[in-house]
């Protein structure tokens, strides 16, 4: 009779101390004096919905036995490479459109795949882009021979000035679209460079470019 009168004690302090989306399971059980496993129970048994605390910042004591603990200590992925088919279902799953990963692992190379999916991260460059038209560009670019050139360069190089940069041919500034067909990649320096030039403006500044940088001209 004691013990259970003890029990109900717990349960009623258990009670008392839980604000739903506001304590953590873990705060009661510091509160109270017992693990949050036995305050998950309780609250079940009580019938009472659990939610999700705001967790407590930690403190600087805190988060120097953190640093500690973890000093020297390896993680546990070094050296080791996650399954294709893994990487796939990754990406299929943070891809705003409706791919499968199936449809992904189409395509072999997936460091190539990860650079064409983040070309389309700003939302100006993909407006209007649905799922098809986001098949059709990287079914595109993923076997576009220039884009290929420049992405080969840059990853043999680490130049920042060949990283391949996604281009309107005629600029969204003149009223171009993310239609496909006005869709380009060209390095980072000369997409800077064009930057608002339509593509015949900047195919005849490319033309006489030596003559613009000869001083003699000037």
């Amino acid at each position: 009779m004691v013990y259970i009168t003890g029990m109900k004690a717990i349960n009623q302090k258990v009670i008392d101390a839980y604000i739903p989306h506001k304590t953590t399971l873990r705060e009661v059980g510091r509160i109270v004096g017992i693990d949050h496993h036995r305050v998950k129970r309780i609250l079940e048994l009580e019938g009472m919905p659990i939610f999700k605390g705001n967790q407590m910042p930690f403190t600087d004591e805190h988060k120097k036995n953190i640093s500690k603990a973890c000093k020297g200590r390896k993680a546990w992925s070094k050296g080791k490479k996650m399954p294709k088919e893994s990487l796939y279902k990754n990406m299929a799953s943070h891809i705003r459109f409706n791919v499968s990963s199936e449809w992904l692992s189409q395509f072999d190379d997936v460091e190539k795949l990860k650079f064409l999916n983040d070309s389309l991260s700003r939302k100006r460059d993909s407006k209007g882009f649905d799922t098809e038209r986001y098949k059709s560009f990287i079914l595109k670019f993923y076997n576009d021979d220039k884009f290929n050139v420049l992405y080969e360069k840059w990853i043999m190089t680490s130049d920042k000035w060949v990283r391949p940069s996604l281009d309107h041919i005629n600029p969204k500034a003149n009223g171009g679209c993310n239609d496909l067909s006005n869709l380009q990649f060209l390095s980072w320096l000369e997409n800077r460079t064009k930057s608002d030039m339509s593509q015949n403006e900047w195919d005849k500044v490319k033309a006489n470019i030596g003559w613009y940088f000869d001083e003699n001209n000037q």
